[in-house]
């Protein structure tokens, strides 16, 4: 049960993340905003136990934030290598990381 509520949590937060992609990224820094959303959706799957377990005694909304300040970390954490990427795709990956801690608000809101 716990490893089928994990698979499922990934498989939605996954969705989520790629119908939030620029399709058609025109610019180094929209390739930049996808590539921080697909590294932290990448980030959520190796971790989403973590962030899934259902005997929390805390209230929702304590549990959400207490979710959502882990995630926030892990994705702070990240240290993208500059010499591989110009400025305006490092300004990208940045803004996909802000983007994707949004959009992991609103989908731990959903799924908890």
């Amino acid at each position: 049960m716990e490893k089928q509520k994990v698979k499922d949590a990934v498989r939605a937060f996954s969705e989520l993340i790629e119908r939030n992609k620029d399709r058609q990224p025109y610019s180094d820094y929209k390739e930049g905003i996808n590539h921080g959303l697909e590294i932290a959706k990448d980030t959520f799957e190796e971790n989403a136990e973590k962030f899934i377990y259902s005997n929390s005694t805390e209230e929702r909304d304590a549990k959400i934030k207490n979710l959502q300040d882990k995630f926030n970390l892990l994705l702070d954490t990240i240290v993208v290598e500059k010499p591989r990427y110009t400025g305006d795709h490092l300004k990208g990956i940045d803004k996909g990381f802000e983007k994707s801690k949004k959009l992991f608000g609103e989908f731990i809101k959903n799924f908890v």
